[in-house]
């Protein structure tokens, strides 16, 4: 495919500008949830392998999977709420690129074993889903984001199953990591990027990672995220703010507190000091 998997994920790949239209085929009832007989529409797009399908119970995700899952390379599923069994996707060895979001009922992932194509996942917004286990029998596996779209609201148990995987890019954009465990980052060695919110990780976890993983780059991999935000409740202007990454952590208005500031940057290179080369078990014992 001549897309990246995080223009798959944002639905960018496919929009076409001048026409303010997406390309690629969608299948959608305005009723919410599609029937056989939408699905059965994609046999009249027999050489497309990229698709949208939005609002699939259990029978109507099984059925597209056993009937037209072997044609797809990318597949977007949205409005999966009663969707329990997963399982089927692990017939798909050409897919490449699967995006999961909004689920009610899942509680596990699959076995991916066979999925031996599969370089990107994203699962969003699955309230049951806390764990990520089975992840590790993809063999291919690259690009991983789980989390949330938008309220962060997610606790998953563990991220320990990536370890010793392939993963270059991952994102957590959810509301915490149950165990704490991030020793799993000690053993990712293709890993170049790593996202997640700004206040997830304490500043200390933080300046770890930033310390002994410099190769890897995220958006709050750093002791402050400069941003413009409201200058104040009477004042609706935006002025330059400088968000310090942490929990519990403020965001500054840069003017009037450039010494808070920088204080908060010198702590920051301290621990970056003090952690250098420290396991991350010997650096945070529980």
């Amino acid at each position: 495919m001549n897309f990246s998997f995080e223009s798959f994920v944002k639905g960018s790949f496919d929009y076409d500008s001048k026409n303010k239209v997406h390309t690629s085929l969608s299948i959608r009832n305005e009723n919410l949830y599609v029937t056989i007989s939408d699905i059965d529409r994609i046999k009249d797009y027999p050489n497309t392998d990229v698709v949208r399908i939005v609002g699939l119970r259990q029978d109507t995700f099984d059925y597209f999977i056993k009937t037209y899952g072997y044609q797809f390379k990318a597949i977007c599923f949205s409005n999966l709420k009663f969707v329990e069994n997963l399982s089927l996707l692990g017939t798909l060895p050409q897919l490449e690129y699967v995006h999961l979001f909004a689920n009610q009922k899942a509680t596990a992932l699959w076995n991916m074993k066979s999925n031996v194509s599969l370089t990107g996942l994203c699962i969003e917004d699955f309230t049951r889903l806390t764990s990520i286990q089975g992840i590790e029998t993809a063999p291919a596996l690259k690009e991983l984001d789980v989390g949330n779209s938008m309220w962060m609201t997610m606790v998953i148990d563990s991220l320990m199953p990536i370890s010793n995987m392939k993963i270059e890019r991952l994102a957590f954009n959810g509301r915490a990591i149950a165990d704490n465990d991030l020793s799993f980052l000690e053993h990712l060695p293709y890993l170049k990027e790593f996202d997640f919110t700004t206040n997830m990780l304490t500043t200390e976890q933080v300046a770890w990672i930033v310390s002994n993983f410099p190769q890897v780059e995220g958006y709050a991999l750093k002791a402050k995220l400069d941003c413009m935000l409201l200058d104040s409740k009477e004042n609706m202007d935006l002025v330059p703010h400088a968000m310090i990454i942490g929990k519990r952590k403020p965001s500054l208005k840069v003017k009037g507190n450039e010494k808070r500031i920088q204080k908060y940057l010198d702590s920051f290179e301290e621990l970056k000091v003090r952690y250098k080369g420290v396991p991350y078990k010997a650096a945070f014992p529980s």
